[in-house]
């Protein structure tokens, strides 16, 4: 009887099976097969076809790294509140996936949303310091919540970002040149032409006009006239800056 009981029983597990119940590996190959096609259809530019295959995979198994491809193509496809809500989604199932925390970083920074931002790579940084896109995100946020605050008139506030970044930042030519403008803005001069002749060694591209301005104008609140006259002639080599430096060398004449 026993015997007959176990037949029936196994015979209800394979047609339950059979109906539609599918086993939890057959879930998770499928899954995997859906998140694998999604993450081609990422890489082809397919953002909205990279979504819904996530959707999917996600229907029939929960894994961080799919919440994470989905984070990152409802942020290629600019739907950021929704990238967001994924991300975190991913992070909460693995805190210690350093890529879900600068994905997140990420999006703050497209959208200008900068303190999130670094908190964000602060967080990647954390689980893994060498982590490059982590160190080039964070950098581009405090250069742009730095800006921020000047634009604003902080430039207190301002400076003692740009220290921060500064702190833990150092190989950013993008950060000199905006910590000498803040400097020169705080009337502390030194300072500004430290800033800027560091931005100036740190520069890659050939257009520098930018910090021999700000060097020039470190001289010129230093009262060093000469050394002014000559940064600002640097300056006006540059298209950008022809303008701004010749107005400011015929200010000087007659020093």
């Amino acid at each position: 009887m026993r015997r007959i009981l176990l037949a029936v029983f196994s015979m209800a597990v394979m047609s339950s099976l059979a109906i539609g119940q599918a086993a939890p590996d057959q879930n998770e190959n499928e899954a995997k097969k859906l998140f694998n096609e999604g993450n081609a259809l990422y890489k082809a530019g397919n953002y909205t076809a990279a979504i819904e295959k996530c959707k999917a995979a996600l229907a029939l198994a929960q894994d961080y790294r799919y919440h994470y491809l989905l984070g990152l193509s409802y942020k290629n496809s600019k739907q950021y509140p929704d990238a967001v809500a994924a991300l975190n989604v991913s992070i909460s199932l693995n805190g210690a996936f350093a890529g879900g925390h600068n994905a997140i970083g990420g999006v703050y920074l497209t959208r200008g949303e900068f303190e999130d931002a670094i908190a964000s790579f602060k967080a990647a940084l954390k689980v893994n310091p060498k982590l490059k896109p982590a160190q080039k995100g964070i950098s581009e946020a405090y250069a742009g919540k730095g800006q921020e605050l000047m634009n604003e008139g902080k430039y207190e506030k301002a400076g003692e970002l740009i220290d921060e970044a500064l702190l833990q930042h150092s190989d950013n030519s993008k950060l000199y040149l905006l910590a000498a403008r803040i400097y020169n803005r705080l009337e502390q001069p030194q300072k500004a032409l430290d800033a800027a002749t560091e931005a100036l060694k740190q520069k890659r591209g050939r257009s520098k006009g930018a910090e021999y301005f700000e060097i020039g104008m470190a001289y010129k609140k230093m009262n060093e006239i000469a050394k002014a006259r000559r940064a600002f002639g640097e300056a006006g080599k540059d298209p950008s800056y022809s303008r701004n430096a010749q107005y400011e060398l015929e200010g000087l004449r007659g020093k």
